[in-house]
């Protein structure tokens, strides 16, 4: 849910190629009511909503004993009110600068049960913060997964990478597939930005 009408018709419409969206609201007694009678699984939010705070709505959920996952999708890129929306139970923190393919990789994360925050903002919070129990990190890959990413992000063509860390080229090829379809990146720029931001670029080693 949103305030602006054209937010919420602009996020319904890129959400229904994958997501099945049960309704959009505009402000909070509606999101609530609809909440608790059809019992979505992701819902998303803004911080500031017309009657009540996001937050307040994600507490009064919690109460209630609904399982709804919440999503706050908002401008405010405020490390404190991000840290105080995941305190409260919320499980993703996305700015609306975001691009589509991180937006569409957090709720995939979500609703595989784990949380999603922007880098912008999981930069500036402690790890403890952005996981609980039964909730998993979206940098949710492997170590070799990682190692292949910071490699594509340092400029390493495939057949370095294998070189590099003693693998075949396919299996090169098909950890950058999974990586792909697991992070919503469908290009090498993306990964490259994807991995600067998250502080897992790898120097390459010169002679």
């Amino acid at each position: 849910m949103d305030d602006h009408t054209l937010v919420l018709e602009a996020l319904g419409a890129l959400l229904r190629p994958e997501f099945a969206v049960l309704g959009l609201f505009t402000d909070a007694a509606a999101a609530l009511a609809a909440a608790l009678e059809l019992h979505p699984d992701i819902l998303l939010l803004e911080v500031e909503l017309p009657g009540q705070q996001g937050v307040d709505l994600v507490r009064e959920l919690r109460r209630s004993g609904s399982a709804v996952r919440c999503v706050f999708v908002t401008r405010r890129a405020d490390p404190a009110r991000a840290r105080e929306c995941l305190a409260a139970g919320a499980w993703g923190y996305v700015l609306k600068d975001a691009s589509a393919a991180e937006l569409i990789a957090g709720l995939r994360t979500v609703a595989a049960g784990g949380v999603h925050v922007s880098p912008q903002i999981e930069a500036r919070l402690a790890p403890r913060e952005t996981s609980a129990p039964g909730r998993r990190h979206s940098l949710d890959l492997t170590e070799r997964q990682q190692e292949v990413l910071a490699r594509v992000a340092a400029g390493m063509a495939g057949k370095e990478i294998a070189t590099d860390l003693g693998i075949a080229l396919k299996t090169v090829e098909f950890h950058k597939c999974r990586i792909s379809r697991q992070l919503g990146l469908n290009s090498t720029a993306a990964m490259t930005r994807y991995a600067i931001e998250r502080g897992l670029v790898h120097e390459r080693k010169r002679d």
